[in-house]
């Protein structure tokens, strides 16, 4: 790979390393890790092909990891989709998922707006899944 591509590919590896580490402070802000939770990490660390090691890192310390802010428009937006998702997982968003959804869109300079118009993409999105899977 030429350096430059090395490069980019490396930066690129460090944002995806940073947005699961807050998917992991999203799922462990009550504490603990559900069973679904578990399983959407799981499969979003594939996905952005972490290592098993990097992955027992951050868990190892995760009370210690901050919060990183994405710098582009798309990265925040992508953050905060997954951080919906992630607290729908059960198929509803409660009070308190909300408000840390909220916090978390302020913080990235996204609107309540927006938000709540990404909670009711990600509803039709399940209902739709749901459907097509007879449940």
């Amino acid at each position: 790979m030429l350096p430059l591509l090395n490069s980019l590919a490396m930066n690129q590896h460090n944002i995806d390393l940073n947005n699961f580490a807050n998917l992991l402070l999203i799922a462990y802000a009550d504490k603990k890790f559900t069973h679904e939770e578990l399983s959407f990490l799981a499969d979003k660390a594939i996905e952005l092909g972490l290592s098993d090691q990097e992955i027992k890192n951050l868990l190892n310390n995760i009370e210690n990891l901050k919060f990183i802010t994405p710098k582009t428009q798309e990265q925040k937006e992508k953050q905060l989709t997954d951080a919906i998702y992630l607290t729908m997982i059960d198929g509803n968003i409660n009070p308190k998922e909300y408000q840390l959804c909220l916090t978390l869109a302020k913080k990235l300079d996204l609107s309540e707006k927006y938000l709540n118009n990404l909670i009711n993409l990600v509803k039709k999105l399940w209902q739709n899944y749901d459907s097509a899977h007879g449940k």
